[in-house]
């Protein structure tokens, strides 16, 4: 039977974040990208990002995990940006990347979120998980139930990376979540693009009946960004707006 599976106890919980921390050693560093809400003009979270130990990309660090070690590199990686948050002083929100998230281990996803951000002083309505593979979940109808876990721990749920390979709303009728966030490959150039305009509408008009705010990320110029705000997005990310900050002696 496919089950929400659970880590039991909190000892349980710490010898996993343990483990998981012992793969990624000192390894690894954090950027925190800001997420600013254009209608408010205010800055309301931050995305972390991981970051070599000098400087690195993702793509980088990432490339010297094996396959099998995705998912605890991915919990290590949430483990660390919520230390990392913790020092910087988030007040807004904290948006944690989960980029191997199934139903089987959504979970421990959970314990282990939950149990550093009672560690960190970090309430879990300021926590967002970005589910970066919906496409990789076995079924639609597992999506639900994902969605019902992360909700009922207190966070809240963004569905990632849209428009990066294809624009499928189908994961995100099923999912239904908190935000929508456009790649940054639908966003690039989209107030030349046609094509790019009639996806962003038509998911705008899903987002709107299923109670779905849409973030766009990416954005570098100010043509994007005013075509982006016309069409009615209010929240944004991108070198537009700043660059990452880096989280280099446990400050920014």
């Amino acid at each position: 039977m496919n089950e929400v599976r659970k880590v039991q106890g909190r000892d349980a919980v710490a010898a996993r974040i343990e483990a998981c921390e012992r793969l990624v050693g000192s390894d690894i560093n954090f950027a925190f990208q800001t997420i600013i809400d254009a209608s408010a003009q205010e800055v309301v979270g931050f995305e972390a990002l991981v970051r070599g130990i000098d400087g690195e990309p993702a793509a980088t660090v990432i490339s010297r995990i094996s396959h099998d070690q995705r998912f605890d590199f991915d919990q290590a990686c949430r483990i660390r940006a919520i230390e990392a948050a913790a020092r910087f002083g988030v007040e807004g929100m904290l948006h944690l990347n989960c980029s191997d998230v199934k139903l089987n281990n959504i979970g421990e996803v959970i314990d282990v979120c939950l149990h550093m951000a009672s560690q960190h002083s970090i309430r879990p309505d300021q926590i967002v998980l970005e589910l970066g593979n919906l496409n990789m979940v076995a079924q639609n109808s597992h999506l639900a139930e994902i969605r019902k876990a992360i909700r009922n721990a207190g966070f809240h749920v963004l569905a990632d990376n849209f428009g990066r390979r294809n624009a499928d709303l189908k994961p995100i009728a099923y999912l239904e979540p908190s935000l929508l966030k456009l790649d940054h490959h639908l966003v690039h150039g989209i107030h030349r693009s046609r094509q790019a305009q009639a996806i962003v509408r038509g998911t705008l008009a899903l987002c709107a009946d299923r109670g779905i705010e849409m973030m766009a990320a990416g954005v570098e110029s100010a043509e994007e960004f005013r075509w982006l705000q016309n069409a009615g997005i209010k929240l944004f990310q991108g070198y537009y707006f700043a660059q990452p900050g880096m989280d280099e002696t446990g400050a920014l």
